[in-house]
């Protein structure tokens, strides 16, 4: 007959994994219960490294990321979700402010990775490779590296001076930078031959088209070079004149930016969406925030045609109504029989999503991400490029997305290390503590944060940032909401119901996984016992058999009165 044990084995919580409806977590893999229990408890130091592990550009994604956590998060079903953006914001811009260095994870490795574009990806790719001891040597086309963190993400969301700090944090960990370098296919078959590993990640730089007549006219602009005038402090190229007219097409970030970019130069901006509110790619609370600004919206409308008018440019869009579902899981949207509208604006942004162009790998390549098949290579070289970020997604998905670009890099940089000779373990399969795990009698209904942000008439002219980085305090008091779903935080409820059956280590809480504060006395396991994993508010402990996977769990956790009393007497 099987015999049952109680014992601590962490689950992974909904934030980073994904909830019961399906609805996904970080692509980053913050581990983010352990570093808001050490905010909770004042170690910040701690939980700017915890952030640090996965995610390089923790200050920015708590401003502009759109936060999959919160959605995924047990407390969303309780009350509210809580404030993960704004709680990783706090600590990043604590930790920078801290002058905070990177940890090296090992040795320097006698290994070489050149990696082409310093986009998100490539310098995600480019830190966690350099905290593991190899040599990474990044090419960047452009006069500043940073990819779209700098081109296409305007400073009211991500202001250049924490873009610098996480930049030299990059920098600090040992990564060397090359600008100006357009690296053509002569150069990337020499990038080839002189590196160990190569890393493609040069993003969605080719701009998106919409196939429709009188796309390429004049004062018709694509979404990033639009955003990238106006980032790099150069728009008067543009020409935008107070109160004119700039129709945007798409229904993304960066068409926001560029609708959220023009009305602080005094334009009026108005974007062109063919599905509605629901099926944008950018948040929802982008629609409020941006008409609150005054941005115009027109839905349902699908682009068909562009004429040259004496009134000036005028859009001919076809009358659209929501179909069914297709491929991206979102509502097809499908013509309404002879309805059209027109607009006429003076400028028109095509932000429909920009597509890779990777033309400087040879004449044919088969991207199998994380790998990438260059058989124009010398055969030597062929293994050793990689691929990752927007450059390895396609038009398909969800491109633009920076925390995706961290997620991406991380599981090439994984494939690069074995392939370069590191010994990695696999992450153990692990359950999930969803909402029906976790024992709600323990908390309180509790708001979650209300941001500041400055006012409507202070945005306008100027590009200040909009919303404002947590009171420690309040970053503290956030924090405490967390259920810290499948781990341990030392809160005693199992030991309070266990009836003399768990001894109380005294440690410090760590980080560390399934690291355990109690054990279990084998001469007085009872049915209180079995009484402490339903007791635990945050399903951090299990019952399981006497397989041979959790020997290793039983053998720590559980101890006898022999030694006890043997441990006294020492």
């Amino acid at each position: 007959m099987k015999k049952l044990y109680p014992i601590y084995i962490n689950k992974k919580s909904p934030c980073y994994s994904k909830d019961h409806f399906g609805n996904t977590g970080c692509p980053a893999k913050n581990d983010i219960p352990r570093f808001l229990y050490l905010l909770s408890q004042r170690r910040i130091d701690e939980a700017f490294y915890v952030l640090k592990e996965t995610n390089p550009f923790s200050a920015g994604c708590g401003r502009f990321c759109d936060h999959p956590c919160e959605t995924a998060c047990n407390r969303a079903k309780f009350d509210e979700p809580v404030d993960i953006k704004a709680l990783e914001r706090f600590v990043a811009d604590w930790g920078y402010s801290n002058n905070f260095k990177p940890k090296k994870k090992s040795s320097d490795k006698n290994k070489l990775v050149s990696i082409i574009g310093s986009g998100p990806a490539g310098l995600s790719a480019a830190y966690f490779l350099a905290i593991n001891g190899f040599k990474v040597v990044v090419y960047e086309k452009h006069n500043v590296p940073g990819g779209l963190l700098v081109e296409g993400i305007p400073p009211y969301r991500y202001p250049r001076d924490i873009f610098e700090k996480e930049l030299n944090f990059i920098k600090d960990s040992g990564v060397e930078i090359f600008v100006n370098q357009n690296v053509d296919k002569d150069k990337f078959f020499n990038i080839a031959e002189e590196s160990d590993a190569v890393i493609v990640a040069t993003g969605a730089q080719s701009p998106g088209e919409m196939g429709i007549e009188g796309e390429f006219l004049d004062n018709i602009y694509n979404g990033i070079e639009f955003l990238r005038e106006i980032n790099f402090g150069n728009h008067e190229t543009l020409n935008i004149k107070p109160g004119e007219s700039i129709g945007v097409i798409g229904g993304g970030y960066t068409a926001f930016d560029v609708a959220r970019c023009s009305v602080r130069l005094n334009a009026k901006a108005s974007i062109i969406y063919r599905r509605t509110i629901n099926e944008m790619t950018a948040h929802p609370g982008e629609v409020e925030e941006s008409k609150r600004e005054g941005v115009d919206f027109h839905f349902l409308r699908q682009p068909i045609k562009i004429e040259k008018t004496s009134k000036g440019l005028k859009l001919i869009c076809q009358v659209m109504k929501l179909g069914p579902v297709d491929e991206s899981g979102r509502s097809k949207p499908v013509p309404v029989k002879d309805n059209f509208e027109e607009f006429i604006f003076d400028k028109i942004v095509v932000a429909v999503g920009d597509k890779p162009d990777l033309f400087f790998v040879g004449e044919s390549f088969v991207n199998e991400f994380p790998r990438l098949n260059c058989p124009d290579l010398p055969q030597e070289s062929r293994g050793k490029i990689f691929i990752c970020g927007d450059a390895s997604m396609g038009s398909g998905e969800p491109t633009g997305m920076v925390v995706r670009a961290v997620g991406s890099a991380q599981k090439t940089v994984k494939a690069v290390r074995k392939f370069l000779g590191d010994d990695i373990e696999d992450e153990e399969n692990r359950e999930i503590a969803f909402y029906n795990d976790i024992n709600t009698k323990y908390f309180q209904k509790i708001g979650r944060m209300i941001e500041e942000s400055i006012t409507i008439e202070e945005r306008k002219g100027n590009f200040d940032e909009i919303v404002k980085t947590a009171d420690e305090e309040v970053a503290i008091y956030m924090a405490k909401r967390c259920f810290y779903c499948g781990i341990c935080i030392q809160c005693d409820w199992c030991y309070f119901y266990s009836n003399n059956s768990l001894l109380k280590i005294n440690e410090e809480w760590s980080r560390e996984k399934d690291k355990h504060y109690y054990m279990y006395i084998k001469d007085n396991i009872s049915h209180h016992s079995f009484k402490s994993v339903e007791a635990c508010p945050r399903s951090a402990l299990s019952i399981v058999g006497d397989e041979n996977r959790y020997d290793k769990y039983i053998s720590s956790q559980y101890i006898d009165l022999e030694s006890i009393k043997n441990g006294v007497e020492k």
